[in-house]
This record gives structure tokens, sequence and C-alpha cells, in this order.
């Protein structure tokens, strides 16, 4: 009769162990499983947003959706692209990104005219435009460091990203101007140090060089270092490749 303890405790652990594998297959594991349910998601791009909506939450899952400009391959309001990836398994409840189109919006072009470039460069990228080029060049009618000219002009409408040019103000044009020396540099550099100096470009002569780069100037009708009364055109000389250009 020694035994007889040790057979009770043994007969209660058999007891425990049939009563914790009733609950872990009847009530623990269906739970788990739930949890753990996976499904292919299926692919919803090229839906229109509200098909793409229906048919994940039909599925179990959630949505959030983001934007993206319109494109010329998809229609406004369809999904443009969806992640996780379409056919991945993923948990039932699981958020699914949609990325939509949305239609573009034209924007008007700012009054650019009179404003400092900083004050310009501000209201451009208000308005979700970028400025390409800003030239200056002297005026009699605007103070040095203000818009004198832009393209587009203002009220016009672009696409956002689209680029404008303006023209900056150097103030009076002097009353002498020196004339720089652009021998060497490439043409739009040599161009543009003779219009920042208030000069004007005149004829543009090409000649056959191929010991130098194409378009390098290699010569100039009034010599860098000369002063001028008045203004005037310089001439200049550059190199080509293509002896049909001379």
């Amino acid at each position: 009769m020694k035994y007889r303890p040790l057979i009770q405790y043994l007969s209660a652990l058999v007891v425990l162990g049939v009563v914790l594998t009733v609950i872990m297959d009847q009530a623990i594991m269906p739970i788990y499983v739930r949890q753990g349910q996976v499904r292919y998601l299926p692919n919803v791009v090229g839906l229109s947003y509200p098909q793409a909506v229906k048919l994940l939450k039909k599925e179990g899952f959630r949505v959030e959706k983001t934007h993206v400009t319109h494109t010329q391959e998809y229609p406004p309001d369809q999904v443009f692209e969806m992640y996780p990836k379409a056919y991945s398994r993923v948990k039932k409840g699981r958020i699914i990104q949609l990325t939509v189109t949305e239609e573009e919006k034209m924007v008007p072009v700012p009054d650019l005219v009179t404003k400092t470039l900083r004050a310009a460069e501000i209201e451009v990228a208000r308005a979700g435009l970028v400025i390409d080029t800003a030239h200056t060049a002297y005026s009699d009618d605007y103070p040095a460091g203000v818009v004198t000219w832009q393209f587009p002009r203002s009220g016009n409408l672009l696409r956002r990203g689209s680029g404008m040019s303006l023209i900056v103000s150097m103030g009076q044009p002097p009353l002498s101007y020196y004339v720089p020396s652009v021998v060497g540099m490439g043409f739009q550099t040599g161009r543009r140090e003779i219009l920042d100096a208030g000069l004007e470009i005149g004829r543009v002569k090409y000649i056959y060089a191929p010991n130098l780069l194409p378009n390098t100037i290699v010569d100039q009708s009034i010599a860098g270092g000369t002063v001028l009364k008045v203004k005037r055109a310089i001439n200049l000389t550059v190199s080509t490749y293509d002896q049909d250009k001379e």
C-alpha cells in the first residue's frame, strides 16, 4: 500500500494532461489559428479606388490611401501601386497601402515683376513651380536686384513642377563699359560675361579648329580690358569641328 500515493499522483497527472489537451484543442488552438490566418493578397492595381477598397475589405484587409500625380498610364482615382505586392501571403486584418492617382492640378503663375529675386523664389516655390533660369541685365527702369521680366507671364496656368525664366535688374547701366576677356572660354560662358558687362553680342563667326573643343571662343573683336564710353557689340570667332560651318 506504500505505492498508493504515487499511483494517485500519477493518475492526477494523467487527468491533468487530458484536461490541458482538451483545452488546447478546443479553445486555445482555434484562437491561435484564427490570429495567424493568412491569405493571398488579390491584385487591385488598375482598379478604381472604390473597387479596390471593396474587394480588399471583403477579403478581411484594411486599407490606407496615398496619392501620386496623375499619369498617362492610369486615369485619376485608380490604384497605381500596392504594398504588400499582389499575391503575397499576408495575415487577415493587415493594412494594405494603396497609391492612387489624382487629377493633375494646374497652378496660376504668380506676378514676380518688381519683386526681389529672393521674394520671387519664395513665391515660385509656394506655387509649386521652379525657376529654370535667372539672367541679369542693366535697367533704366528698375533698381538692382528686382525682377524686370518673367516668362510665362503672370496669370497663365502651368502644371506643378514647371519651370520659369527671369531677368533680374543690375540697376542703372554704367557710365563706361569694361570689355571682359573671353578668349578661351566656351561660347555660352563668354556670351554671359559680355552680356553681364552691359555689352552686346555682335556677329558670331565659326572657324574649323580640330585642335580645340568645339564652341571655344578663339577671338573677340574688341580686346579684353578695353574701356568703352558707349555700349558696343562684341563680334566673336568660335571653333568648330564642322568644316562646312565656316
